[in-house]
């Protein structure tokens, strides 16, 4: 049976399960994958930063991890959206993991309020597994861009070729550092990132953009140089005034890859071959710092028309399209529910009385923003029928509902369904009768499965009747089934 669960990044083992899951993943069929390299995934999550939560989910089977989730969302802006990562390493797909992983990611936003996810993806070829899953989620392409790859080091003969054709540069100066930017440019450097945020193409992508502060630098700063070292080169007019920029990053443990970042020319300064002036500078101060990578990655969006012709004068060649992608979901209430099942396999069901008349459903409710699913589910079930669970009940099913009525100021409901075998009691949970009944909760009741097919009253679920004879006669699904109404 397959589990999902976030893992505490400071627990090696299962770091390092999960992050040699999410990279089997991430890069099967690549020929340039580019993903993070364990270290810097370890320092990100164990010490998260104060703008954006950060959590590392697996998918167990037993105790072996077969799939992994990098599962975010920012905490000062873009408060409508999470992005998720969903990764199965080849030899454990369609089985049905990463569907298990996404119920979790649609729950833990559901809870969060958020309705926009969004995600990334490397795509070499089409058909691509990633793109035909996403699509069955209803996630649609908004953005598309090159992946490029020049190998390293670079030559020389082109760079003098480029250097001929660049010609003189005149009217700017080019200052270039590596690591943090220097105190009496940080302002400049602050305003230029503000101008490529809102600059750089992003197609139909939700973006909310955040104006850049010298404070907002610094704390960026100081967070990536624990990973990275910044290569930057700056152009100012003589007049002072900033004209642009561009960012190399050197990971401090990737053998292998260092990655072109931003490369920004302001709109007033454009056609004096700056962009090239740039590039060049910053790639002499990379032949200072690069210690043995062999490839030199960047992006550029397909309809930057001006940077592809210098990405390709520079020699840069396509090896892949990165896709960012969007899905826009309802807004959800998120309840966990338990299938409370005797020795005799009676089931426990409470009665809500609502204005249209009695409906049995399982016991259970809404989910508090913190708590995880298992938490939710024994708060529920102390509070309403006055059951203790002593070990993790299976998750048999992932309902969603679209539909008015449901539930006051949603659009609709997420229930997760999770079986429990338990001697038969006497239900009497912690709420008072005047609580119960504040909930539309009016008694609860043991059934056979025989009194469930013959009762000709209302369900929820609706076919709750064969849905509980299949799950009696079969056992818990290996990952949970996936209910409409």
């Amino acid at each position: 049976m397959i589990t999902v669960r976030e893992i505490d990044p400071a627990d090696p083992v299962l770091f390092d399960q999960w992050y040699d899951a999410l990279r089997a993943g991430a890069v099967a069929g690549r020929s340039a994958a580019l993903l993070g390299t364990r270290e810097t995934f370890r320092v990100s999550l164990r010490d998260p930063s104060p703008l954006k939560t950060r959590l590392a989910i697996v998918a167990l089977d037993d105790d072996q991890v077969v799939g992994a989730m990098l599962f975010e969302y920012r905490l000062q802006d873009n408060l409508d959206s999470v992005d998720v990562e969903i990764d199965v390493p080849p030899s454990f797909r369609r089985r049905g993991i990463g569907t298990a992983l996404w119920q979790w990611a649609a729950t833990r936003a559901a809870q969060l309020g958020r309705t926009i996810f969004q995600t990334e993806l490397g795509v070499p070829s089409t058909p691509w597994p990633g793109s035909v899953f996403a699509e069955r989620l209803g996630f649609t392409v908004e953005h598309v861009e090159d992946h490029l790859v020049v190998p390293l080091p670079y030559d020389s003969a082109r760079l003098a070729s480029l250097r001929e054709s660049a010609g003189k540069l005149e009217g700017y100066t080019l200052t270039s550092w590596a690591g943090a930017c220097p105190p009496e440019y940080q302002q400049a450097y602050a305003d230029l990132h503000t101008a490529m945020d809102n600059d750089v193409p992003t197609g139909g992508m939700t973006r909310e953009t955040v104006p850049w502060t010298v404070e907002r630098l610094m704390a960026s700063e100081e967070r990536v140089d624990r990973s990275y070292l910044a290569l930057v080169t700056m152009a100012h007019t003589d007049a002072g005034e900033p004209a642009g920029y561009t960012l190399i990053y050197v990971p401090r443990d990737d053998p292998d890859n260092v990655q072109q970042d931003d490369t920004l020319v302001l709109l007033d300064h454009r056609g004096h071959n700056l962009g090239t002036h740039l590039k060049l500078a910053n790639l002499d101060l990379l032949a200072e710092h690069r210690v043995a990578q062999s490839y030199l990655h960047t992006w550029t969006a397909l309809s930057n028309t001006a940077m592809q012709k210098v990405n390709a004068r520079f020699g840069f060649t396509t090896v892949e399209q990165n896709q960012e992608l969007e899905l826009t979901r309802p807004r959800f209430r998120p309840a966990a529910r338990g299938l409370v099942v005797d020795p005799d396999d009676r089931i426990l069901l409470v009665r809500f009385e609502f204005a249209d008349g009695p409906l049995w459903a399982t016991p259970g409710g809404g989910l508090e923003p913190t708590e995880s699913l298992l938490e939710g589910l024994r708060r529920e079930l102390t509070e309403e029928v006055g059951l203790s669970l002593t070990e993790d009940p299976p998750h048999v099913w992932h309902q969603e509902v679209v539909a008015e009525g449901h539930a006051a100021g949603y659009d609709g409901v997420i229930n997760d369904y999770f079986l429990i075998r338990t001697p038969a009691f006497d239900p009497a949970g912690t709420l008072s009768v005047a609580e119960l009944a504040a909930e539309h909760v009016h008694g609860h009741r043991w059934w056979t499965l025989a009194e469930l097919q013959s009762h000709e009253g209302r369900f929820a679920p609706r076919n709750l009747p064969h849905l509980v004879a299949d799950l009696l006669h079969t056992g818990p699904p290996t990952t949970p089934l996936s209910l409409d109404l």
